[in-house]
């Protein structure tokens, strides 16, 4: 390897010395659309017969020396290529007329194969580079939003926090219902992409595509569903995101390529809170410290002199921005070094990018690094190496936890009249006169010092909560080409993760007094090797064949340590031998093989006429020897109907109607089988003792099945000038692996079995079009629009329904029926005649059974971009927005009941005689009370903070000035821009108060559908800066 990575440096400083020799003359000009006059940037220039080259700028000017007798070779996808002589000339213009056979869209489909779109039996979407480099986010799932019909992205909160991707619902219950992240051809690791959801102390790992570099990709496939990801196989179902990265131009001499992404970031809106009743209970101030709190529900502001939380008498002063000033002005820096390479016979790309992000959050940042190395060499005429490595490493300083006891739940509710600067001050010896607290180390929040209140400042400073994650990529690939007809290629990938954890609460802690630790490693790799061997043949003058058949060997392995120690001896110092109490927890090597055959078969007549068949079986080693060889098939057609309605295509491009079925499937994890019983470290009386486990596994179990049926159409009108897509699709899961509960009496809490049944349909939609062109200025729009509808059909007799996650009163639920993510909560309690009743002391009740409230996913999601060009400038921008479906906000209910909320102020004077029956005595309620008794108990019925998930906003912002060419050309640049980018700048319509809809808990099922004191959604404004030289 070595040897062979010397062997392309050399070629690199050989090519280089090479283009230093001296030309006969220099010929430069200028290269423009026929048929418009546009210039054309990109358009490759080559002396022919040689690795000479250069390719036109942004105004499509080109400068290169050549020999007085030499001929050059004009050529870009999506034109006609030119041979012109130079014959001593100085200057050559020219047009490039497009070729209307070759504007055929390509895209990269399954197993990195390009296919031709037109000929697709399924849908595919294709992002290229620039959507997810101009405005730019670490998480690439972040610049999917809003492009993708059918494509949903739910955010995770804090940075440094993963995404939700589903595409076309959630197939299953207990598998993973997020599409595979595939790149270059290789399935990646997705460990710790559904994570988070816990309701106390959820923290949301990253992993998966948030650590794909997104300067390196060159283009984004989104397979949508099992019938355009088939050949994956038993990881198909809930679709495909496939990235192909960027690879070195052959013949461009050497080229360095600078981009710093550089963006300030800010809340983009906190609730609205009160700023007229102080600290306190019951309309006055907590009378001394033992009884303080951190209810907001005191006496109205007024300035005079009242005990505060640290014992001082303080005037009791609004503070109308302290949650505002405990976040800060964050930082996100992401610069990247590119050196592209080229010769006749090779190329090769280094990348370098590194990332600093500082959040929102204080003392809440990241640090990643990311170097890339690829090479393809053509070792023969006939044989080409391809291969790349990627090294990526990251560091997560105070990873921000959400939840009842997360960092937020003790900003959001903090009293109207403490300062925060105060609150800074989170221990003793912070303060000028420490020895007004008793206890040296105990924390000191807004409710006092050694409460259960927690200072967020203590939290982010005093505490530890880090990851560190290494990561490793990279494959080598061998492509042989036996005739012009016959090729075959052999390829093998790696995926090493390495994610380190640490994790302190110090000691005086206001949970955990006398602190506790834990330190954890986990190690994930995956490796991938297949083959494939393709034929590409005309059968006849109209018949074409392309045949597929290959074949891939896959093995997963896990692993991890994880060590906790609670009770610090010494005070000052957190390390674990410093623990009274220690514990450890070993996760053995975890071992998953798959191996698979699969063939395509491509027809294709008179390119026209379409017709694929694949198939692929999988032995799976986490299933038993009956059960583990599975068979996925699916078949796809397309027909060009514009062949018989416009032959000439006059005004009708191409008119697409399509049709496709599979099936796939989702296996299981290891040890899924076979009981196991685990050993406490301290057993009954000191003896050994084994632990059974609560959920009865099952020998037989069997992979789930998922079938799914899509038609659509397509077509591309106007020379272009008005594209669209449309699909409708059912997607049907049986055989779901699931826990179903039985009775304790059988030993077990749980039995796993193969259920039930779920299903989705919907539709997408897509038009585009360029409504306005000409020689300066160009306007090209783009709309998507899907729904899905989820259905739980059935699940087994006797069991209706499955909680997902439960707080209170409510719980997320998979209802039979209904669909998975149903919100089910209580509602203000009704009599028989249904009005509203009021307990006998006059408070708000909530009914005893809970009642579906609606359900987590949206009804509708869309996206509009527009893209405007007007000679060296660009304007582009996203709107997106989700429609219907609901979320609940706890946020919301804490903050009524702690009082601090703006809808908080309504009944403070005076107090509230509801309209309601007294079930006291079933007259019409005649008794008063205060407000913080109405919203105390208000803020428990779930139904009052079920809201509406629709929301539209300016998601992407990009103003672009490219550089002309002749102002450039002398400093050595190939190519300049800036450009002013922002994300997330506002919304335009919002139905939900205090909350993002958008984020979630988690990325699992468990976390949809609940805000939770979750991080502040961000706005972003900044500067994009490339050059080229």
């Amino acid at each position: 390897m070595g040897k062979k990575l010397l062997f392309l440096l050399g070629l690199i400083f050989l090519s280089f010395n090479q283009n230093l020799i001296a030309q006969e003359q220099t010929v430069t000009g200028t290269v423009t659309d026929s048929e418009n006059g546009m210039p054309l940037p990109g358009v490759t220039v080559l002396e022919k017969g040689t690795s000479n080259g250069t390719s036109t700028d942004f105004d499509g000017n080109y400068s290169l020396e050549v020999p007085e007798d030499a001929t050059l070779v004009f050529s870009m996808v999506g034109f006609m290529s030119q041979e012109i002589s130079v014959s001593g000339q100085n200057v050559i213009n020219l047009e490039l007329s497009p070729d209307t056979e070759a504007l055929d869209e390509v895209v990269v489909t399954s197993l990195g194969l390009t296919r031709e779109k037109k000929s697709l039996g399924y849908a595919v979407t294709e992002l290229d580079s620039e959507e997810v480099n101009t405005v730019k986010d670490y998480n690439v799932a972040s610049s999917l939003v809003g492009k993708v019909a059918g494509l949903v992205v739910n955010q995770a909160s804090g940075v440094g926090s993963g995404s939700r991707i589903t595409i076309r619902g959630n197939n299953t219950l207990t598998g993973n219902n997020q599409a595979l992240v595939v790149v270059d051809g290789i399935p990646i690791d997705a460990s710790g992409n559904e994570s988070g959801g816990s309701i106390y102390n959820s923290t949301v790992t990253g992993g998966g595509i948030t650590d794909i570099n997104p300067s390196d990709i060159e283009s984004i496939s989104v397979l949508k569903g099992p019938n355009a990801a088939a050949l994956y196989g038993s990881r198909a179902a809930s679709g495909v995101v496939l990235i192909t990265t960027k690879k070195g131009t052959r013949g461009s001499g050497l080229g360095i390529s600078l981009n710093s992404n550089i963006s300030v970031e800010e809340t983009m809106f906190l609730p609205d809170f009160q700023n007229e009743y102080g600290q306190g209970t019951n309309g006055a101030v907590y009378s001394d410290l033992d009884n303080f709190g951190s209810n907001s529900w005191g006496p109205r502001l007024d300035g005079s002199q009242q005990l505060y939380y640290t014992g001082e008498q303080r005037a009791y002063n609004a503070q109308p921005d302290n949650v505002e000033n405990f976040f800060e002005n964050g930082i996100k820096s992401i610069n990247t070094i590119a050196m592209d390479q080229g010769g006749e016979n090779h190329s090769v790309r280094f990348s370098y990018t590194n990332n600093q992000t500082t959040s929102v959050i204080p003392n809440s940042e990241l640090h990643s690094h990311n170097l890339n190395l690829r090479g393809v060499i053509d070792l023969s005429d006939k044989l080409t190496l391809d291969s790349k490595a990627t090294y990526f490493t990251q560091e997560l300083e105070n990873r921000v936890n959400v939840g009842t006891e997360g960092v937020l739940a003790y900003v959001y509710s903090m009293p109207r009249n403490v300062a925060i600067d105060d609150l800074k001050r989170y221990k003793p010896s912070l303060w000028s006169n420490p020895g007004m607290f008793p206890d040296e180390y105990g924390a000191i929040s807004y409710a006092g010092q050694n409460k259960s209140i927690g200072n967020p400042y203590w939290m982010l400073n005093q505490d530890t909560n880090d990851e560190r994650r290494d990561r490793f990529l990279g494959f080598s690939k061998l492509n042989y080409e036996f005739t012009d007809w016959l090729s075959a290629f052999i390829r093998v990938g790696g995926d090493v993760t390495n994610v380190r954890s640490e994790y302190i609460q110090d000691y005086g802690h206001h949970f955990f007094y006398d602190g506790r630790l834990n330190f954890s490693n986990r190690k994930n790799v995956e490796i991938n090797s297949d083959f494939l061997i393709t034929a590409n043949k005309d059968l006849t003058e109209t018949l074409n064949l392309v045949a597929n058949v290959g074949g891939s060997l896959s093995k997963r392995t896990f692993e991890g340590m994880s060590v906790s120690g609670n009770q610090f001896r010494l005070p000052s110092r957190s390390f674990l031998n410093n623990t009274n109490v220690q514990t450890s927890t070993h996760t053995p090597l975890g071992v998953k093989k798959i191996n698979s055959l699969y063939g395509s078969f491509s027809f294709s007549y008179d390119d026209f006429m379409y017709l694929d068949l694949t198939a692929r079986n999988d032995w799976s080693s986490t299933l038993s020897e009956d059960n583990r060889s599975f068979f996925y098939p699916s078949v796809s057609y397309s027909l060009l109907v514009n062949r018989f309605i416009d032959p000439d295509r006059d005004f009708l491009d191409m008119l697409k109607l399509r049709a496709s079925w599979a099936e796939v499937g989702n296996d299981t994890d290891v040890y899924q089988l076979y009981q196991t019983f685990s050993v406490p470290q301290q057993g009954y009386l000191g003896l050994t003792v084994l632990e059974g486990p609560s959920v009865k596994l099952n020998p037989d179990l069997r992979p789930e099945s998922v079938k799914s049926t899509e038609f659509g159409v397509e077509f591309n009108m106007f020379k272009n000038r008005f594209y669209g897509d449309f699909s409708i699709y059912e997607i049907i899961t049986n055989d779901m692996i699931f826990n179903v509960p039985v009775p304790f009496a059988t030993g077990f809490s749980f039995f796993k079995e193969n259920v039930g049944e779920v299903k989705n349909n919907g539709f997408e939609i897509m038009l585009g079009g360029v409504p306005i062109q000409n020689e300066n200025f160009r306007w090209d729009i783009s709309a998507n629009m899907s729904r899905n509808k989820n259905e739980l059909v059935e699940l087994i007799d006797g069991l209706d329904y499955t909680v997902l996650n439960s707080l209170g009163d409510l719980s997320i639920r998979a209802e039979v029926g209904g669909g998975i993510g149903d919100i089910y909560g209580t509602t203000w309690k009704t009599n028989e005649n249904g009005e509203r009743v009021v307990n006998a002391e006059g408070f708000p009740v909530a009914s005893n059974e809970r009642v579906k409230l609606g359900n987590a996913q949206p009804d509708f999601i869309g996206g509009l971009t527009n893209n405007f060009t007007y000679k060296n400038w660009n304007l582009r921008f996203l709107v997106d927005g989700r429609f219907g479906g609901e979320i609940y906000s706890a946020t919301s209910s804490y903050l009524d009941a702690a009082g601090v909320s703006e809808r908080s102020l309504e009944f403070r004077d005076g107090g509230v005689t509801i309209d309601a029956i007294n079930e006291g005595t079933g007259a019409p309620n005649d008794i008063q009370i205060s407000a913080q008794q109405y919203w105390s108990n208000y803020s428990g019925i779930t139904s009052n903070y079920v809201y509406d998930q629709t929301n539209v906003r300016l998601r992407e912002f990009a103003l672009t000035y490219r550089l002309p060419g002749e102002s450039i050309d002398n400093i050595g640049l190939t190519s300049a821009s800036v450009g002013l980018i922002g994300r997330n700048l506002f919304f335009i319509y919002k139905a939900a108060d205090d909350i993002d809809p958008d984020a979630s808990i988690g990325t699992g099922l468990s976390g949809q559908g609940i805000s939770l004191n979750n991080a502040p959604t961000i706005r972003s404004l900044g500067l994009n800066i490339n050059i080229k030289f």
